[in-house]
């Protein structure tokens, strides 16, 4: 998927074009919605008695469409002018998926309908190293600097929910965080992210595979995913060791013939990385800058008494 600042670079401007004054604080917010659930997969990942499979399942879940609608108007009911940056929000959240839809992801992709469908859509455009890809990580740090010194100038981002909004607020992330549990096992019968293959093992054998950002080890010639660590490879690729994506085939319950297969050489964490302390350095600029300004000095000559 794009990183967080070529999100920025591109979504920026397009909301701008629709909604002109939109505060830029809510659009990065919107920006980051859809990939909420990927980064507390990434934290709990390393917690004991995490299951990866549900936990991968629950995340593809909680990352379609409308679990980032629901989010959306939860966020924006903290909001002053909560209908206009539902929308913002709402919108982003739109934009962030096509836009990630666009790149190459084998045995991944955007679950746009769930629970309504869960069909996976992938337009397969570019590979995440494309060079355009670096002219829009370019284009998102632009993008904050040109508007950070004017975004931090604008008041009322946030308000105190009045009750009817702590209700909705409360309802939706009840349902958000609560009901993708209630899905697991459709999302393992869709066979979502390769889960059903990748898990059963006894009927691997003849079954076609594709994984996404799979760790290879040159030393061993085995490949590393999120729920198998250690699927060897009957024709191993000359590469070193490294994160690829591969298509294949399974020749037993352990082997893989690789088809095809691409080496990722630049990691979009990094890029991701620096997006996402950007927003939190700009919403907390933002605060600062309105809430914590030091007291002026009077300046003058005192008259005579």
């Amino acid at each position: 998927m794009p990183n967080t600042l070529i999100h920025i670079g591109i979504q920026t401007p397009l909301t701008r074009l629709g909604i002109k004054e939109a505060p830029l604080q809510w659009i990065v917010v919107g920006c980051i919605i859809p990939d909420i659930p990927w980064i507390v997969q990434r934290i709990f990942t390393y917690l004991p008695g995490i299951d990866s499979l549900d936990l991968r399942l629950y995340s593809a879940t909680q990352a379609s469409l409308v679990y980032c609608l629901i989010l959306s108007l939860a966020l924006a009911m903290l909001a002053s002018r909560s209908k206009q940056i539902f929308l913002i929000l709402a919108s982003n959240s739109l934009f962030h998926l096509l836009l990630d839809a666009t790149q190459k992801k084998w045995g991944n992709g955007i679950n746009l309908f769930v629970p309504f469908s869960w069909k996976v859509t992938n337009f397969g455009v570019i590979w995440p190293e494309h060079l355009i890809s670096s002219f829009f990580i370019l284009t998102g740090l632009i993008t904050l600097a040109v508007l950070w010194p004017k975004a931090i100038q604008v008041k009322q981002l946030l308000q105190k929910p009045n009750r009817t909004k702590i209700i909705c607020i409360t309802t939706c992330l009840v349902f958000y965080f609560c009901s993708p549990a209630l899905l697991l096992s459709t999302a393992y019968d869709a066979n979502i992210h390769y889960g059903k293959t990748l898990s059963e093992h006894t009927t691997r054998h003849g079954k076609t595979i594709e994984i996404d950002r799979a760790k290879y080890n040159a030393t061993t010639n085995s490949l590393e995913c999120y729920i198998d660590t250690n699927l060897r490879i009957a024709n191993p690729p000359e590469i070193e060791s490294g994160i690829i994506t591969i298509r294949g085939r399974f020749l037993n319950e352990e082997t893989l013939h690789l088809e095809e297969y691409h080496i990722h050489k630049i990691s979009r964490d990094y890029s991701s990385y620096i997006g996402l302390l950007l927003a939190l350095f700009l919403w907390s600029h933002t605060f600062f800058y309105h809430y914590y300004k030091p007291p002026q000095t009077l300046t003058g000559t005192p008259h005579d008494s």
